[in-house]
C-alpha cells in the first residue's frame, strides 16, 4: 500500500514540475513588446513568409530554402528564397510591413 501512495506522490510531483516549466516558458512569451513591431525580427519574418509561400506556390517552394530576411528602410522585411548559383530559375519573394504584418507584395522570380 505505501508503495502504491509513494508512486502517486511522485507522479504527482513530476506532473506539477512539468507544469510549472512550461508555465515559465509561456511567461517569456510575455516579454514581446509591441511597439517593435508584430514582425519584431527575421525569424518571425521568415516564418510567417514560409507560410505564404507554400500556400501561394505548393510545397515545391520549400526547395528554395533558406528563406533569408532582411529589414529595408527599417520598416519593411523583405524575405527571398535562395537558388545555388548556375542553376536555372527563380525564387519567392515577400515585403512585409514590421509594424503590422500587411503584406506589401509577393510574387515568384522565373
Amino acid at each position: 500500500m505505501r508503495t502504491i501512495i509513494t508512486m502517486t506522490f511522485l507522479s504527482i510531483i513530476s506532473i506539477t514540475m512539468l507544469l510549472l516549466t512550461s508555465c515559465q516558458h509561456s511567461t517569456e512569451q510575455k516579454d514581446w513588446d509591441v511597439s517593435q513591431g508584430y514582425v519584431p525580427d527575421s525569424i518571425t519574418a521568415v516564418q510567417i513568409a514560409q507560410i505564404l509561400f507554400v500556400r501561394v506556390y505548393g510545397e515545391k517552394v520549400l526547395k528554395k530554402k533558406p528563406f533569408v530576411a532582411t529589414l529595408k528602410n527599417g520598416n519593411i522585411w523583405v524575405v527571398e528564397g535562395s537558388i545555388d548559383k548556375g542553376v536555372d530559375g527563380g525564387v519567392p519573394h515577400l515585403e512585409m510591413q514590421k509594424s503590422d504584418g500587411k503584406i506589401v507584395d509577393l510574387f515568384h522570380y522565373k
